[in-house]
C-alpha cells in the first residue's frame, strides 16, 4: 500500500501469519535485539505469531507481533520494533490499525505499554481506540484493551493476585471491591436490608476480640473516673468477607462446565452476590434465621437460597461444582440470631477448641460427599489463640484432616489485610512477644485428578 500523499513516502504494511516461514525471521530478530525492549521477538518460540511488518520505502524498518488465542478467545499484541531514526508516530497508529483489521473473531485486544516509550504507550494506543484498564510498576506500565470493561475482568483479577500473597489493599483490588459493595448496598435499598454487608443487622455479628480493621474507642468520664470503651467498633467489631477474593476464588476455581456453589457456613452475602452476577446457582446452609432472612431477601432476584439448617444435619440434594466455606474462626465473635442468642450447635458457642475442631471437620463430610469429582473445596480459615496465648493450629489442622478425606492440598494462599489496627495492637503484645497476624488463610483442595485441571478448568490466557 502506498500513502505517499499522507507521509511523502513509499510505505508499505504486509501481513504475515507467522513470523517464521516468512521470510522476515532474521530481519525480526536483528531489530528486536537491538531494540532491547522487544528483544522477546528474535526467539524462536516468538516467531510463530503473526505480525505486520512495515517496509518505508522498500525497506525493513518495523513489526509488531500478535497471538490470537480461540481456546482464550482474545486477541494478544505482543512486541513491536522500530529502526530509530525511522520512527513516526502516524505510521506506528497505522501498524497498529492494521493489526486491528486482522481481529475478524471480535476478541478483546490486550496490549501491555509502558508510559516511558515514545510510541508504545497509552496515548498513542488511545488514539487508537484502546482504554487502560490497570496500571502497574509505580504507573509504569498500562494495561490496554480494545473492548469492553467486562471483557478485562479475568485479567484484573489475575493480575490482582498473580502469586499466593493477595494484597487485599492494593488499590485495583480495593476499586473492585468498592464496584461490589456499591452493588450490595444498593440491592439492600432496594429489598428494604438493612447494612446488607454485614448480614443485615448490626446485632447479628457481634465481635469480641477486634478482629474488623477499623476499630474506635471513647473516653468517658464516670464519677471523676476516665474510662475507655474498648468494645465500640465499626459494625460493632464484625468482620466482613472479601468479595474481590469471592470473586478471585469463582473464576480460578469453577469448572468450565460449571454450574453450582455449594456453602457449608452460610454467613455473609458478598459469595452469593459474586456466584449470581456470573448465573451460576448458589446453596448455603447457615444455622442463624436472622441471616438467612436478610440474605434471601437481597438475594430474591438469583438463584440462590439459604438454608436454615444445623449443618451437621443439611445435605443438599444437588452436587456442587465449587465448594466455598469461611466458618466462624474459633472464638473470635459471637453470633446472634433474632433472640440475642447464639442458636445450639453454634460453632463458636462451643465451650472447647478441641469440639468445635470436632464439629466442624465432622461438617465438613457432608460438603464433601456431594463434590463433583475433579473439582475444587476452598476454605478461608484463621488461627486464634487460647487463653495462655498460644495458637490453637486450626489452619495446619485444616490441611491434615482435607488429605485424610482423600483431597489433595493445592494451594495455599496468603490473604493480607491492612496492617493499620495490627500495628495499633503490637503497642500491646509485643512485649509478650506476640505479633498480630495481619494474614488470613485461603487453603484449596482438590478432589480427582489433578492431570484433568487444565483440561477441564478455563483458559487463562496471557497475563
Amino acid at each position: 500500500m502506498t500513502q505517499e500523499e499522507l507521509f511523502a513516502k513509499n510505505v508499505e504494511f504486509k501481513y504475515l501469519p507467522s513470523v517464521i516461514w516468512s521470510g522476515y525471521e532474521a530481519k525480526v530478530a536483528d531489530l528486536a535485539i537491538r531494540d532491547k525492549v522487544a528483544y522477546r521477538a528474535a526467539r524462536k518460540n516468538m516467531q510463530i505469531h503473526s505480525a505486520i511488518v512495515v517496509e518505508i520505502d522498500w525497506e525493513f524498518t518495523w513489526f509488531m507481533t500478535f497471538q490470537v488465542n480461540h481456546e482464550a478467545k482474545e486477541f494478544c499484541l505482543l512486541q513491536s520494533a522500530m529502526e530509530i531514526d525511522k520512527k513516526d508516530k502516524e505510521i506506528y497508529k497505522q501498524m497498529v490499525w492494521k493489526i486491528i483489521e486482522q481481529n475478524t473473531f471480535g476478541y478483546p485486544m490486550f496490549m501491555t505499554v509502558s508510559t516511558k516509550h515514545d510510541l508504545e504507550n497509552p496515548k498513542v494506543f488511545e488514539a487508537c481506540g484502546f482504554v487502560t484498564y490497570l496500571t502497574t510498576g509505580a504507573e509504569w506500565f498500562a494495561y490496554m484493551i480494545y473492548g469492553t470493561p467486562e471483557q478485562c475482568r479475568f485479567k484484573r483479577l489475575a493480575h490482582a493476585t498473580m502469586t499466593n500473597i493477595w494484597h487485599s489493599f492494593k488499590w485495583d483490588w480495593l476499586k473492585m471491591k468498592k464496584e461490589r459493595n456499591e452493588k450490595i448496598e444498593e440491592a439492600g435499598v432496594k429489598y428494604w436490608v438493612v447494612n446488607p454487608k454485614f448480614a443485615s443487622r448490626e446485632w447479628c455479628r457481634q465481635g469480641k476480640a477486634g478482629f474488623s480493621n477499623v476499630v474506635t474507642s471513647k473516653n468517658v468520664v464516670e464519677w471523676e473516673d476516665i474510662k475507655n470503651d474498648w468494645g465500640t467498633a465499626l459494625n460493632w467489631n464484625a468482620s466482613v468477607l472479601d468479595p474481590t477474593a469471592c470473586e478471585v476464588i469463582l473464576r480460578f476455581f469453577m469448572p468450565t462446565a460449571g454450574k453450582r456453589v455449594y456453602n457449608p457456613f452460610g454467613g455473609w452475602v458478598q459469595m452469593w452476590f459474586v456466584t449470581g452476577s456470573y448465573w451460576y446457582e448458589y446453596e448455603s446452609s447457615e444455622i442463624r434465621q436472622n441471616q438467612c432472612d436478610a440474605n434471601n431477601k437481597i438475594c430474591t432476584w438469583m438463584n440462590a437460597t439459604w438454608t436454615k439448617s444445623d449443618t451437621a444435619k443439611y445435605v443438599p440434594e444437588k452436587k456442587s461444582d465449587l465448594t466455598f466455606s469461611c466458618p466462624p474462626y474459633y472464638k473470635v465473635e459471637t453470633y446472634l440470631d433474632y433472640d440475642w442468642n447464639s442458636p445450639e450447635w453454634e460453632l463458636n458457642s462451643i465451650d472447647t477448641y478441641e469440639e468445635f475442631r470436632t464439629m466442624l471437620f465432622e461438617w465438613y463430610k457432608n460438603a464433601i460427599s456431594v463434590m463433583n469429582d475433579n473439582t475444587f473445596f476452598v476454605v478461608m480459615t484463621w488461627d486464634s489463640r487460647d487463653k495462655n496465648g498460644a495458637y490453637y493450629g486450626c489452619e495446619a489442622e485444616h490441611e491434615l484432616f482435607f488429605k485424610s478425606q482423600w483431597l489433595h492440598i493445592y494451594n495455599r494462599i496468603t490473604y493480607l489485610e491492612s496492617e493499620f489496627t495490627r500495628r495499633a495492637q503490637a503497642k500491646t503484645t509485643l512485649k509478650h512477644r506476640k505479633f498480630p497476624k495481619a494474614e488470613q488463610k485461603i487453603l484449596v483442595f482438590y478432589k480427582g485428578d489433578m492431570s484433568k485441571i487444565s483440561e477441564l478448568y478455563p483458559p487463562t490466557g496471557r497475563l
